[in-house]
């Protein structure tokens, strides 16, 4: 990811739980729901752009091993003095070389809020792909593009949440808005069954004051 994307999400960090809880970010609570009753106590469980951990704690509290990937240092710092049973590593997502995890290892992977920040999502597919088991799951978020909606409404657009940051400029760094109906065409050509998905309000937005929407997808790896 751009550098200046990093410093952002650098900057963030020391006030993302405080700044998500302000605007109701719901997604990590939507990712536990959902993947808990697909996980058992000693279980692997991967965290596609971990954060702070919050989208990491439910499975935590579940038992699971977990191990969160994120590019952003500051980031990992935070989850790591509050989670200190999570294992982090620091990766960026958009990495053509592959996860720096064991392939086939987890029984479920999970994301929040990823999906829409990378250049490659049809990669974040193949790559959660290959880190699950045979019959593992794949349970996440993203930001879907909802026609004539005054934020996601724009297919691609300038990365703004409405959150007031130091970074003036993050024209290096778009959102692209997904439809599910894209999204469920990049996991059946990889091999995954969608077994369910829904609409979700995942938090609101602070300068218009109104929803957003992401979907959320639990899909199966093929036996």
């Amino acid at each position: 990811m751009p550098e200046l994307v990093e410093t952002y999400f650098d900057w963030l960090a020391g006030i993302y739980d405080e700044t998500t809880a302000a605007c109701q970010w719901s997604a990590p609570q939507w990712l536990g729901r959902a993947g808990g009753p697909l996980v058992r106590a000693g279980d692997w469980v991967l965290d596609l752009g971990a954060g702070t951990g919050q989208s990491s704690a439910p499975f935590l509290a579940l038992g699971a091993r977990c191990v969160g990937l994120d590019f952003a240092a500051a980031m990992l710092a935070q989850a790591r003095a509050k989670y200190p049973a999570l294992s982090l590593v620091r990766c960026d997502l958009d990495c053509p070389q592959g996860l720096p995890v064991a392939d086939g290892r987890f029984a479920l992977v999970v994301s929040a809020g990823v999906l829409e920040c990378l250049s490659d999502p049809v990669g974040f597919v193949d790559r959660a792909w290959r880190a699950l088991a045979r019959g593992g799951h794949l349970v996440f978020t993203f930001d879907e593009f909802v026609a004539g909606h005054p934020v996601q409404g724009v297919a691609v657009g300038r990365a703004d949440s409405g959150i007031d940051n130091p970074v003036a400029d993050l024209a290096g760094w778009q959102l692209h808005r997904h439809t599910l109906a894209k999204v469920t065409e990049w996991l059946t050509a990889r091999g995954f069954e969608l077994l369910a998905e829904r609409q979700i309000e995942a938090d609101i937005h602070s300068h218009f004051q109104v929803p957003i929407y992401y979907r959320l997808v639990v899909a199966r790896k093929a036996e």
